[in-house]
Order: C-alpha cells, then sequence, then structure tokens
C-alpha cells in the first residue's frame, strides 16, 4: 500500500468515523472499518488489506466484519479469479439506513401510543412523559418519512452536490 497523502487521509477519515462511533457507545473497530470501505481504493477490500490499511489484527477486522454483516451494512464480494474473500459497503446502504429510521420512530411511537391507550385514566401528570415520548416519535416519524420520501424520489439528499463536497463547520 504506497504511502501516499491521499492513503493518509483515507486513514484519519476511518479514525474519525472509528472515534465518531466510540462517542455514542458503538464499538470503535467497526467505524474504522466502515469508514475505511467508504473511502478505500478499489471499493472492496480483503481482512488482510483492512487489518494492514487500519493497523490491527485480522481478528479485529473479522469481528468488526462480522458486526457490520450483521447489521447488513457490509457484504462479502467474490473478485473473479482470486479465492480471497472481499468485503464492501453493500450497495444501497444509505437509502436502507432511511427507511429503518422510519420504521424504528414508528414502532416508538406505537409502542407510546399502546401505553397512553392502556394507561388511560391515569393522572394527567403521570402520562406527560408518555405524552412527550409519543408526540416526539410521531415528529420523528414524519420528518423521517418526508426525508425518505425525498431521498428515493432524487436518489441523493437535496443539498447534495457530488462535485461541491458540503463546507467544513
Amino acid at each position: 500500500m504506497p504511502d501516499t497523502g491521499m492513503e493518509r487521509e483515507r486513514q484519519v477519515f476511518a479514525e474519525e468515523l472509528g472515534r465518531f462511533f466510540e462517542e455514542r457507545g458503538l464499538p470503535r473497530m467497526e467505524g474504522r472499518v466502515l469508514g475505511r470501505l467508504i473511502v478505500c481504493s478499489p471499493p472492496h477490500q480483503s481482512a488482510d488489506e483492512l487489518a494492514e490499511a487500519l493497523g490491527v489484527s485480522r481478528g479485529a477486522i473479522s469481528m468488526a466484519i462480522r458486526l457490520l454483516q450483521r447489521s447488513e451494512a457490509v457484504e462479502r464480494f467474490t473478485v473473479p479469479g482470486s479465492r480471497r474473500h472481499y468485503y464492501r459497503l453493500r450497495p444501497g446502504f444509505w437509502r436502507g439506513e432511511i427507511d429503518t429510521r422510519v420504521q424504528e420512530a414508528a414502532a416508538v411511537r406505537a409502542l407510546a401510543e399502546n401505553g397512553l391507550k392502556r394507561l388511560e385514566g391515569a393522572p394527567a401528570e403521570d402520562l406527560d412523559r408518555l405524552r412527550d415520548l409519543h408526540a416526539m416519535y410521531t415528529f420523528l416519524e414524519r420528518g423521517y418519512a418526508a426525508l425518505r420520501d425525498s431521498w428515493h424520489g432524487n436518489g441523493r439528499a437535496p443539498e447534495e452536490h457530488p462535485a461541491h463536497p458540503p463546507d467544513a463547520p
């Protein structure tokens, strides 16, 4: 793997995504592997290539890949003529993420709705937190659905411009 400025930037991105995951209580290694698969060239990598690029053991990569496959973020990929297994970001993964958010918000909203029905007649102050939960997830469900519809209609987020990445904050 050549030690170029672009390669260094790929490593930095993978590390940043790993820290982002870790700060949210998720495994850092999965974030690093996901980050690497987002920016690597070619877009598929073997476990050995991932381990070398991230400076970790093949075992750490294997565990991370298993979790990322379970969440359907990463898939195993074969290259004609090679016996090695490669991994890549699953095509369409980001489109599926917004669908998942809509479904999750709808599920929590429905749970809160059922809770309100079951607890009908309880003192109003006892239901304030449950009403807040219901209101928030009703709002999120509608908002995520609108974002999903916009994303699926355009194939990308409305403000996304491939030639011009967003400005850093």
